[in-house]
């Protein structure tokens, strides 16, 4: 009696549990190049988890630094591993979650997410176009700096990655919080940056 309780349990745990179909970031790669990509993705519409098959993010850990209009840069990229922002999320990813310090010509730090949580770092991607990884990025948004920041490793030094920094500038402005907007210059470079890995 006990083992038909037993097997009874088993099999009732493995019906209730969802399956977790894998899809790669290939795939979701070669969607968003799709022309009708902003209609979706039929094909994908059924993974559960974007799976780093191919190990394209590995290349992108670790610490980097650079300088770059008087600013020093340290940009710290994690790779997480099957990772939601919430528990209850449907769609996990394997993705790059980055923090950043930077310091002004004196080595002032005038900006740093790095004790930050995961949650918290506002700096994160999800998924290739090309050869770059595309993450996105909020720093002051009260003066409308977020967008998304392309990095890439070279080809002849993987040890050398190419940043940029594309700023979205929508949003609802708050000047009582950005009184110098026309001015403001945006923490991250517009203009491609060059950092070394440490």
């Amino acid at each position: 009696m006990k083992n038909k309780l037993f097997i009874l349990t088993l099999f009732l745990m493995v019906i209730s549990c969802k399956t977790q179909v894998i899809g790669t970031l290939e795939q979701f790669e070669e969607c968003s190049m799709r022309p009708n990509h902003d209609e979706g993705c039929p094909d994908l519409e059924n993974i559960t988890y974007v799976k780093d098959t191919n190990n394209r993010l590995d290349k992108l850990v670790g610490i980097w630094k650079g300088n770059y209009n008087g600013k020093q840069y340290e940009i710290k990229l994690e790779k997480k591993v099957n990772y939601k922002d919430e528990p209850t999320d449907a769609l996990s990813w394997d993705m790059i979650i980055g923090r950043i310090q930077v310091k002004d010509n004196s080595g002032t730090i005038i900006y740093s997410s790095m004790n930050k949580p995961d949650n918290d770092t506002y700096f994160w991607g999800y998924n290739f176009q090309k050869r770059s990884y595309v993450m996105h990025f909020v720093g002051n948004y009260d003066c409308l700096e977020s967008g998304d920041v392309f990095i890439e490793t070279r080809i002849v030094n993987p040890n050398e990655m190419t940043l940029y920094y594309s700023q979205d500038k929508d949003g609802f402005l708050n000047p009582a919080k950005c009184p110098n907007f026309s001015t403001d210059v945006p923490l991250l470079p517009t203009q491609k940056m060059i950092l070394i890995k440490q």
